[in-house]
């Protein structure tokens, strides 16, 4: 499933092993790359439609 984080922390989590927190509140290293075709947490959507647009998310 994908989560919606910040864009920023992706590398950092990939590289260092740290955690990242997605929109919906889940934790979690980066540790692949999602596969194709895979769906989209709908909390995380959820929070992400209600974003101001202009904001690094």
């Amino acid at each position: 499933m994908f989560h919606y984080v910040q864009k920023n922390k992706i590398a950092e989590s990939a590289v260092m092993g740290t955690v990242v927190v997605a929109l919906c509140g889940e934790v979690f290293p980066v540790t692949r790359s999602p596969k194709p075709g895979s769906p989209v947490c709908p909390e995380c959507k959820r929070i992400f439609d209600t974003l101001d647009p202009g904001k690094d998310s």
